[in-house]
């Protein structure tokens, strides 16, 4: 019941949390949902799984009458609702029904594979072998930690890019002037390189909030982003968080990049977007995230790098979260959830700019195109050959972590 319950809440957040980015919500449709979902809820708590059945077919029907705009806007509605289908049918003992909607759910976008594991209110399909065909579906799409399994060994020898990264020396007017008037060395502190990255981390997070929904700023620098989000009190999202401590720490005098973390699914748009800062003294880079106020340690305390947190998600080795990771100083994020869900989700492919330096995503009359590399694992690539050019940007693909991961200058 508890997961049955969850998946209206989930799938309800979800799709307006989604919706709210792109346009203005539906306040009739989503009224009109609401009481549904209640009705729902009710029925099954009193286990007449038939009528919640009959309401959950109901708002089916009336759902796809609707306007092709409304219906792509809330489409994770179709998912519940196929899902919750699936579900009570389970409970009533029609098992054919129950896995054609699973089935159907799974074609309209379901992928959470570990509630549906857990879900006891499938427990009367498992044995089933249609059932199992489409749990395969399921975790293809939605076991994290599997597909990362199942990603692919880089390859070491993959030489089709020669590019090499580049980074901005601190004495670089910009940042002098950043470093002065944001009192970055108070901010940084007096302690060994490690506090010092962790000090302008929590800086960075407590300086601005953290949000997904909005748009990107015109000017894409530190002050400029700190500016803005004082003067109009708004937040920004990871991108521009990442931005910011990249800026702070190559202000100080440390080597840094922005990393895209992406996921293998190429309909999924939620990627994320963390700071590394290169370590002298561990001779690597560090994983440094200022939307959650992240970082990531092994069992011994060792701060670690990204493909070092990829390695260790694959092969299920101890990771350590950060007590103090949080969003917006409001929830506090766990382990599990940041590491062994998000960030696995996330960690499929990497892609990073070239040029790492102020105002480096900023665009403006006459300057270079932006370039980034890519990094695939295995077979896997968002893009036809080895390079990708349009009136974006230009895009390399390699599959050498360690071309990719290489100390600056390197």
């Amino acid at each position: 019941m508890r997961k049955f319950i969850a998946a209206f809440l989930v799938v309800t957040c979800v799709t307006l949390s989604a919706f709210s980015q792109s346009s203005v919500p539906d306040e009739a449709f989503e009224q009109s949902y609401q009481v549904s979902i209640q009705s729902v809820i009710a029925a099954y708590n009193r286990k007449d799984y038939v009528a919640s059945n009959a309401e959950l077919v109901r708002f089916l029907q009336k759902f796809k009458v609707l306007s092709a705009d409304i219906k792509q806007k809330y489409k994770g509605a179709l998912v519940n609702q196929y899902y919750s289908l699936s579900c009570v049918n389970a409970l009533s003992g029609n098992k054919n029904k129950a896995i054609l909607y699973l089935d159907s759910a799974v074609q309209n976008g379901f992928g959470n594979y570990k509630n549906m594991m857990a879900d006891t209110d499938l427990d009367g399909l498992r044995g089933d072998t249609q059932f199992k065909t489409v749990v395969e579906k399921i975790r293809a799409r939605g076991d994290y930690s599997y597909i990362l399994q199942k990603s692919g060994m880089y390859d070491q020898k993959d030489k089709r890019v020669a590019l090499k990264f580049t980074y901005q020396d601190s004495n670089a007017p910009e940042l002098v002037k950043f470093r002065k008037n944001y009192k970055l060395d108070s901010v940084s502190g007096n302690g060994d390189e490690t506090s010092r990255f962790k000090n302008l981390l929590f800086w960075v997070h407590n300086s601005v909030k953290h949000d997904g929904s909005i748009d990107n700023p015109k000017n894409k620098n530190a002050v400029d982003l700190l500016e803005i989000c004082k003067k109009e009190d708004r937040g920004l999202n990871c991108r521009m968080m990442a931005t910011i401590l990249k800026d702070a720490y190559q202000a100080m005098g440390y080597k840094s990049r922005m990393v895209t973390c992406m996921p293998k699914d190429t309909t999924d748009l939620d990627c994320h977007v963390i700071t590394i800062v290169w370590s002298e003294k561990m001779d690597k880079w560090v994983w440094m995230d200022p939307t959650f106020n992240a970082y990531v340690s092994d069992a011994q305390g060792t701060l670690l790098n990204v493909e070092e947190v990829r390695t260790k998600l694959i092969a299920g080795e101890p990771l350590v979260l950060n007590e103090d990771a949080n969003w917006n100083n409001k929830k506090k994020y766990t382990r599990e959830y940041y590491l062994d869900y998000y960030m696995s989700k996330n960690l499929y492919w990497i892609s990073c700019d070239v040029k790492n330096e102020w105002d480096a995503e900023t665009r403006s009359a006459g300057k270079p195109l932006i370039e980034d590399i890519h990094l695939y694992p295995g077979g896997f690539s968002k893009i036809k050959g080895d390079k990708l050019s349009d009136q974006t940007g230009i895009t390399y693909a390699t599959s050498n972590a360690a071309y990719f991961w290489a100390k600056p200058g390197k």
